[in-house]
């Protein structure tokens, strides 16, 4: 559920694009550093390691190749009858030549086991990369964007004049007006009610009623006793 953002200034939010765009270009600058590192590392393991080490095979293979080529000369110049000569110091240099053209194969090995681990570490760091350069090329800038119209907004509604009519604070209606408010049908009952606990009023006589003559009562006549034959 989206909640609200409780703003309460304008140049925080410019601030927070600020510090945003300069994330993404401290973040672009890094990652961009990061594959010129790259580079040259890949560039030093495929070409130079291995050109130089390329190159020292070969040299040491041609020194061997010479070094046997000389033992076999000095045994051929010193062989008397069937004396076959030492030639001690044309078999220390064919030794020496062998040494140094298997430590070039040992190298090259080597390169190549580097080549494969670098470029598989490398493979990995740009799938890991991916997301995040697709975030700073497309996200960062629309939410730039985003906090901008924010801004924006925010200051054409500051901008906007309020009537003066609606700028004053508004009356309080007093508390009988509250309590109808809040009750509706209030003002109504308590009349009502009084009238229900008032005694009832005794019907008009024919005298108080207005437009009727008045009928005087008859007054109670005695009869008197009959004194003739009584």
């Amino acid at each position: 559920m989206a909640r609200g953002a409780q703003v309460t200034s304008i140049d925080a939010v410019r601030e927070m694009a600020a510090v945003l765009t300069s994330f993404r270009s401290e973040m672009a600058a890094a990652l961009d550093e990061l594959e010129m590192e790259i580079r040259r590392a890949q560039e030093w393991i495929h070409q130079d390691r291995k050109q130089h080490w390329d190159n020292e095979a070969r040299r040491g293979m041609e020194r061997v190749t010479e070094a046997r080529i000389q033992l076999q000369q000095a045994m051929t110049a010193k062989r008397v009858a069937d004396h076959e000569p030492s030639c001690q110091d044309e078999k220390k240099a064919l030794a020496r030549a062998k040494r140094r053209w298997e430590l070039a194969e040992s190298k090259k090995e080597i390169v190549r086991h580097w080549q494969r681990t670098i470029d598989h570490a490398v493979n990995e760091y740009r799938g890991a990369r991916t997301p995040l350069s697709g975030w700073l090329e497309a996200e960062v800038p629309r939410a730039l964007a985003a906090v901008e119209r924010l801004a924006q907004s925010l200051e054409s509604y500051v901008a906007v004049d309020i009537p003066a009519g609606l700028a004053r604070p508004m009356e309080m209606p007093a508390a009988g007006a509250v309590a109808s408010v809040a009750r509706p049908g209030a003002e109504d009952a308590a009349p009502m009610a009084a009238e229900r606990q008032a005694p009832a009023k005794p019907e008009d006589s024919n005298e108080n009623r207005p437009g009727k003559s008045q009928i005087p009562n008859p007054k109670p006549q005695t009869i008197p006793n009959d004194q003739s034959g009584q």
